[in-house]
């Protein structure tokens, strides 16, 4: 399984809070928090995705070595 570093993740979600994908609330706290929530805009992609997965689903169904781990987790039930 491959990590990513703190800067590189801090970087994604910068990029995608930029686009209007995530929403960044910080809560004033010790130890800090923050949490992500998708935008309106972030959670349209979510039927384009289950598209996707739906489509890799007809050709690896049967195929459990290579299926994606994120797919594994997926809630859509193709």
């Amino acid at each position: 399984m491959a990590n990513i570093t703190d800067a590189v993740l801090a970087s994604a979600l910068k990029k995608l809070q930029k686009d209007g994908m995530i929403a960044r609330q910080q809560y004033n706290e010790i130890p800090p928090r923050v949490e992500y929530t998708l935008t309106e805009k972030g959670a349209s992609v979510i039927p384009i995705l289950q598209s996707i997965c739906h489509w890799a689903g007809a050709f690896y169904k049967d195929d459990a070595a290579h299926t994606m781990k994120q797919c594994q987790r997926c809630d859509y039930n193709a």
